[in-house]
């Protein structure tokens, strides 16, 4: 198995021209090609925010978010605001997410998802942000809904379409605490 590291050794980078990125490969090549041709520019364009994750000074992860927004209809009818006459509920949307080759089963999916949960928590108090919304390759489907995350209400395409509510998440932590 391999070794776990906490999320407290972690070090959670906003991505600017200064970083080396050359080095880092994931298991899919389009997600490095992302990180190194695209995500400085897309940042400076202010379409994405990319953050990268650094262990002992080494790049082991980083993930990429952007404004979204998912279809009421496309939401399960228990993570639904009944009172909400809009057609589309406010989101942030995972991007991209990414674990270096040798650090996968490691834990850093788990903090980067950890990290994200609270940054989404921090910006729903300045903005509506019910959701967090990702397109899922098949083979990280099982990860997602590991933390909570569910199927939305439409056919997957070469991405499957998932959705965390964090209302309905946070009031379980509540309940649990």
């Amino acid at each position: 198995m391999t070794r776990q590291i906490p999320f407290e050794n972690l070090e959670f980078v906003l991505l600017n021209a200064v970083h080396d990125l050359s080095g880092f490969h994931s298991s899919e090549p389009e997600l490095d090609a992302f990180l190194q041709e695209d995500a400085l520019e897309s940042q400076y364009n202010l379409i994405s925010v990319t953050r990268l994750v650094f262990h002992e000074g080494k790049l082991v992860g980083y993930f990429t978010l952007i404004n979204d927004s998912i279809e009421v209809r496309a939401v399960e009818e228990c993570d639904r605001e009944e009172s909400y006459r809009f057609r589309k509920y406010p989101a942030l949307k995972i991007a991209r997410l990414a674990t270096r080759n040798d650090c996968e089963g490691s834990g850093i999916g788990r903090s980067m998802l950890r990290k994200i949960f609270t940054i989404s928590i921090a910006l729903s108090r300045y903005v509506g942000c019910r959701i967090i919304t990702v397109d899922s390759k098949q083979s990280a489907v099982d990860f997602y809904k590991k933390f909570g995350f569910c199927q939305a209400i439409r056919t997957p395409g070469e991405t499957v379409p998932l959705y965390l509510d964090l209302k309905s998440t946070l009031a379980r932590i509540e309940k649990s605490a």
